[in-house]
């Protein structure tokens, strides 16, 4: 597909997502213009507007903030890693509990959550506990009845 041209409509091309926070594939769903197109993530299914990019120079920094996104990205997953591994060894030999909602956790207590995995509590407040998962640290709901 040419640059200066935009995909026809119905047609699959890879943008960022901001909704998603990375660089999916989106549906062309209608023409709004000669240079812009409404877009909708295949992932999420956010829509949003899509322009052509401007000329050369607006290009190459865009190329910039992309590659800065992705370490910036890469940095935050191997710091929760770290993180994640070295309470997994201060944890090994306790037990794993499943998650729910309905749940009451400790401190340090091993989660297993039916679609992030394994994760350990980080924090524990009145109704939400923060967990540490191999990917990153989510806040999760608890003492619900």
């Amino acid at each position: 597909m040419p640059v200066n041209q935009l995909p026809p409509v119905a047609k699959s091309f890879f943008a960022f997502c901001k909704k998603c926070d990375a660089d999916r594939y989106h549906v062309v769903v209608a023409h709004t213009s000669a240079k812009s197109a409404k877009i909708k993530c295949e992932v999420c299914g956010s829509q949003k507007s899509y322009s052509l990019p401007k000329a050369n120079g607006a290009t190459k920094g865009a190329a910039k903030v992309t590659r800065t996104r992705a370490s910036t990205e890469s940095a935050r997953k191997s710091s929760h890693n770290a993180e994640y591994e070295a309470m997994m060894l201060a944890q090994e030999s306790s037990k794993e509990i499943s998650y729910s909602v309905k749940g009451h956790f400790q401190l340090n207590q091993k989660i297993n959550h039916p679609k992030f995995g394994l994760g350990i509590v980080r924090g524990v407040h009145m109704d939400k506990v923060e967990v540490v998962f191999s990917d990153e640290v989510r806040n999760l709901v608890h003492n619900r009845e």
